[in-house]
């Protein structure tokens, strides 16, 4: 069983080797230094790797089993929740939001769900019994995946003029100007540009804003989206392990005086929070999916606010797919800012996006969205549905083994 457990496990150290590797300029960017940013980069590597090789070992062990249809996508499914939560989780690029091909079943299932379908179809296509019913039905789940409601669906009827602020460095004086200067009424800018006050307001020219301000209160401080003209706002609740909260409390507390890296201590919102119209995610707050679903639920439209520059070249890009993925499952406009890149206002149907802002561009945009406060089962339900699904499944499977044993 091990030697199939390290067959997944060095499979998914060359997948994430390529595919996070600016993981080492977000570590090198403190001034760790390339030997001590390589070794940590490599550390994060081989433990998200483990997930993948407890899979690989799973196929092993359920190979002959009677579910191994329904137990090997359950595991996968149930690996892939837990990646998101263990040591504050860390739920990026998984296998159902690599491929925008498959998207159909977004609005239904979610990207996790995805993850599902398709480690469902394999098990399908290799399924040596019932060959035509099993390979009948994997063809009616990759015709899901391909021409689903994730590409159908309608937009709302009311509509908004929007700007968004990509001002390359939190100058915030220089976005002010960028923001007076906006085609729209109603301005996006990127996240933590400034502490909140409430005088900015004074400084535009007949502008409402909803921006990322540092905010403090009770002798506690968050990264927050706020509403300058009503003052809503949004806490950030998934912070970024060692850049803005220590996952392991005092224990590593020299790593950060190391690195000296900033808002090392900053505090997690909670869970539920008072919600407008419009709902916010910032940063990678918008790869969680129990955040995200609850966040957006009810809500006419999604803002996404992010400082990617710390994190060099690759990373951008995949945070904008993740954007684009949340469109389509919850069905409405995501309006992304960024500091230096990728902007974008995004469309659950990508033909009404707008142009991009590319990474290290300086520049504003301006698009007209529609307005959607209904939720899809997705949102509605969120991944609820699937847990109960797997667990059930895999113990199933598991029962199973033991008695065939």
């Amino acid at each position: 069983m091990i030697k199939y457990f390290f067959v997944g496990w060095f499979s998914a150290i060359l997948f994430w080797s390529f595919s996070i590797a600016w993981l080492f300029d977000a570590v090198n960017y403190y001034g760790a230094g390339n030997f001590l940013s390589g070794f940590i980069t490599i550390l994060l590597v081989c433990y998200i790797s483990i997930y993948f090789g407890i899979f690989t070992m799973a196929v092993k062990y359920f190979q002959n089993s009677k579910y191994r249809i329904l137990v090997l996508p359950s595991i996968f499914f149930l690996l892939e929740w837990l990646k998101s939560w263990v040591i504050s989780g860390f739920p990026w690029l998984n296998l159902g939001a690599l491929n925008e091909y498959l998207w159909g079943a977004l609005p239904i299932v979610g990207a996790a769900g995805t993850s599902f379908i398709i480690i469902l179809v394999i098990t399908l296509f290799t399924e040596k019994n019932n060959i035509v019913v099993t390979r009948s039905f994997g063809l009616l789940l990759c015709i899901l995946m391909v021409f689903g409601p994730g590409y159908n669906q309608k937009s709302g009827k009311e509509q908004l003029s929007i700007s968004v602020i990509q001002p390359l460095y939190s100058d915030i004086y220089e976005i002010i100007t960028m923001t007076n200067d906006a085609e729209a009424d109603l301005v996006i800018w990127p996240e933590a540009v400034a502490f909140y006050d409430k005088k900015i307001l004074d400084l535009l020219e007949n502008k409402n804003v909803i921006g990322g301000f540092f905010r403090e209160q009770d002798q506690k401080i968050y990264t927050s989206a706020i509403n300058l003209e009503t003052q809503h706002f949004y806490d950030k609740r998934n912070l970024v392990p060692f850049g803005e909260f220590q996952p392991f409390g005092e224990l590593l507390s020299s790593f950060n005086d190391f690195f000296n890296i900033p808002n090392s201590q900053l505090d997690r919102a909670p869970r539920y929070q008072k919600k407008a119209d419009w709902s916010a995610l910032v940063c990678w707050e918008l790869v969680f999916n129990d955040t995200f679903t609850n966040r957006v639920k009810g809500t006419n439209y999604i803002i996404h606010m992010s400082n990617d520059s710390w994190y060099g070249d690759g990373m951008a890009e995949q945070h904008l797919k993740h954007a684009r993925m949340r469109a389509v499952e919850s069905n409405k406009w995501v309006v992304r800012s960024t500091v230096d890149g990728i902007s974008q206002i995004i469309s659950p149907r990508p033909e009404e996006s707008s142009e991009k802002l590319n990474e290290k561009s300086k520049g504003s945009l301006t698009h007209t969205i529609t307005l959607n406060n209904k939720d899809t089962f997705y949102v509605k339900h969120g991944d609820i549905p699937l847990l109960i699904v797997s667990f059930i499944f895999l113990a199933l499977g598991v029962i199973n083994r033991r008695y065939e044993n």
